[in-house]
């Protein structure tokens, strides 16, 4: 009975300790006299994100809407993490931009010693992630995506070969999409030749087959305890099989002499500051972690808003057919610089189903904002939630419209500065961006020249999100009927 009683009281104690914890943690914005919104018991301000009932982005729109133009930012918790939200984008454009080196850090979880392949830039921090960067950008110039350029035009020929299979037909869109920067990925980043790409395709949608975002939270909160108790982020066979990959292909391509730019594997290993075989393969996984899902929805869902505008379809498969004729019907850069219609349709879909719908920061520095008396603390993690301003009326009017005039360079010019940030911006934008936006516009060249798409029995309207994913994604895969159309 005694025990029992002890038993009883650690336990209420426990109990009592842990819920001191919580109020402690929940009233972090109080204590710092910030505004912010009012967080439930455990879940903060994101009840039913953690559960899949709704999308990390509508979370974080109605915040936004909800105490925009009261403050430059207000707080906000993720379970019982205080984070900011920014609401000004001026403060937007001095996070990114002027006053970027005190916001150099993301806060993502990477373990390089249990993990080598987590040592990438998206999820690197510090002295680290300073000098790698410093070492990519001799790697991601314009002049060296031009160079790869050939190289995905012949990748993107898969994609007219699987829709002559498919001709007034329903077409699996997120199927085809996806085919298509699998082979990007597996060529161009790991340096796979022209062999079958089932396999990687394979360990391409596993490596997150053990993914428990309870543990990724924790990991994140508690970095030091993730790493002694060994935490993997990804599946072991799959960082296995990639990495034994990455440094095959480098091998192999130091027995061959002259072998023409094909691979960024290449451009790594023979730039001036190389980097070490382990981290190009870090680096090669981190194209497939930052781009393959995003890359996936944003073609998806181009051609589903085109499938379902006929109008403004036809006028970017006009502009790409007579743009192909003035280049001789080679994909060149001065090719794809003409295409300023089908760019403005890919911008538009970036805008109105934004893949990344928030940017992360962590403030490396105590930053006063100019002429107020707020101030961000050190250790203060931030995010700008890019979805939420892509979608405020007051920026792009009627936004759930799909109106590619948005991005005509007069009204572009319109708008504010960081107004439009789909691949983030500054200093710890995506460097690959140059080439995402290449890879996109290729392949939408090849989906676009001799097909055009129409809404089918099976396609989802309007279109619904998985609200499994922090990344923006569709809950099903998107199908639309698909006839051939010189």
């Amino acid at each position: 009975m005694e025990l029992m009683h002890r038993a009883l009281l650690t336990a209420l104690g426990a109990l009592s300790v842990f819920y001191a914890l919580v109020k402690i943690s929940l009233g972090y914005w109080k204590r710092r006299g910030i505004l912010h919104e009012k967080p439930k018991f455990l879940w903060g301000n994101i009840k039913g994100v953690v559960g899949g009932k709704r999308h990390a982005q509508d979370a974080l729109l109605d915040i936004y809407a909800t105490y925009k133009g009261r403050a430059p930012f207000v707080g906000f918790y993720a379970c019982l993490k205080p984070f900011i939200l920014v609401l000004d984008l001026k403060l937007v454009h001095q996070i990114i931009f002027t006053d970027a080196g005190h916001f150099t850090s993301r806060g993502l979880y990477s373990n390089s010693g249990g993990e080598p392949l987590s040592a990438n830039l998206l999820q690197l921090d510090g002295n680290k992630w300073r000098t790698l960067h410093a070492k990519s950008a001799e790697v991601f110039t314009t002049t060296n995506m031009q160079k790869l350029l050939p190289r995905l035009a012949q990748i993107s020929t898969r994609i007219q070969s699987d829709l002559g299979k498919m001709d007034q037909q329903t077409c699996n869109i997120s199927e085809l999409v996806g085919a298509y920067n699998v082979d990007v990925m597996a060529s161009m980043a790991f340096g796979l030749g022209g062999q079958d790409h089932q396999e990687f395709a394979k360990w391409s949608s596993r490596y997150w087959a053990n993914f428990k975002l309870w543990q990724a939270y924790l990991a994140l909160e508690f970095p030091l305890i993730a790493q002694l108790l060994r935490y993997k982020s990804y599946a072991e066979p799959a960082m296995a099989y990639f990495q034994k990959v990455a440094l095959s292909q480098l091998q192999e391509q130091r027995r061959k002499d002259r072998q023409p730019l094909q691979t960024f594997l290449q451009l790594y290993s023979n730039a001036d500051q190389p980097l070490g075989d382990a981290e190009i393969a870090a680096q090669a996984f981190g194209f497939l972690l930052a781009g393959l899902g995003p890359l996936n929805a944003t073609l998806g869902f181009c051609l589903y808003e085109l499938a379902r505008h006929p109008e403004l379809q036809d006028r970017a498969r006009r502009e790409i057919k007579k743009t192909l004729d003035r280049h001789g019907g080679q994909v060149t850069p001065e090719f794809l610089r003409d295409l300023r219609f089908t760019k403005q349709v890919l911008n538009e879909t970036l805008r109105l189903h934004t893949p990344h719908p928030f940017l992360l920061r962590r403030a490396t520095k105590e930053f006063e904002l100019p002429g107020s008396v707020f101030v961000i603390a050190r250790g203060n993690n931030v995010l700008i939630p890019t979805a939420a301003i892509h979608r405020d009326p007051e920026i792009y009017p009627e936004p759930e419209r799909f109106d590619p005039d948005r991005f005509e360079e007069e009204a572009k010019l319109s708008r504010p500065q960081a107004s439009f940030l789909p691949f983030g911006d500054g200093l710890r934008g995506c460097i690959a961006a140059r080439f995402a936006e290449q890879q996109l516009l290729v392949g939408l060249v090849a989906l676009l020249k001799e097909h055009r798409y129409a809404p089918c029995a099976e396609t989802t309207v309007p279109m619904a999100y998985d609200n499994r994913r922090l990344l923006l994604a569709p809950k099903s895969d998107i199908k639309l009927s698909v006839e051939w159309k010189d």
